[in-house]
């Protein structure tokens, strides 16, 4: 035991999560400043191992964060935005960015991707500071989701719930991750 009988071990991740909380603190108030926002898309994960494909997940949760991000510059923007879209480096890159193309050119789609300027910019994280918030960010996200998806096995994500939260809610837009199976075609 250490001073006043806390463990040390204690004392140090309680100073980990103040600092977490600050930086956190810090980054959503500059996203607020700077009029911007956090957003994010995300699935459950409900297949079994043998049969889940991450890459097929990953294209179709890209074409709904391209499809929700150019609804929120034609809905929500006044005048119309366009946008871009910056990913970490990935290793089925050329996958994603077909996928990318196909939501904004495809004739057979009946709403193209309008305000995408061009198909994702691929980029190392570890370069830059924006990707790292971002990095982050999304794994704030993931661990909130998984919290929520399935409380009791990730009860140790609570803490998680308890600081960021509500925060996040603040700065968010157009975000969620949803819980239930999507049908097959819409994953392709």
């Amino acid at each position: 035991m250490g001073k006043e009988g806390v463990p040390p071990l204690y004392r140090q991740e309680h100073q980990a999560l103040s600092r977490i909380r600050q930086f956190t603190g810090r980054l959503f108030n500059k996203i607020d400043e700077l009029e911007g926002f956090v957003f994010y898309v995300g699935l459950k994960k409900t297949h079994p191992p043998d049969i889940h494909d991450p890459n097929r997940l990953y294209r179709g949760i890209l074409r709904e964060a391209i499809k929700r991000i150019d609804q929120f510059c034609t809905e929500d923007c006044n005048p119309v935005a366009n946008f871009v879209l910056i990913l970490d480096d990935h290793d089925q890159r050329q996958a994603l960015l077909t996928a990318a193309s196909q939501a904004m050119y495809d004739p057979s789609l009946a709403e193209r991707r309008r305000h995408l300027i061009e198909p994702p910019f691929h980029l190392d994280s570890h370069r830059y500071q924006t990707l790292q918030a971002a990095d982050w960010i999304a794994g704030l996200i993931g661990r909130l989701g998984a919290m929520r998806g399935d409380p009791e096995a990730y009860s140790e994500n609570e803490v998680f719930r308890y600081y960021f939260e509500q925060r996040l809610k603040m700065v968010q837009r157009r975000s969620g991750i949803r819980t239930g199976r999507l049908p097959p075609a819409r994953l392709k």
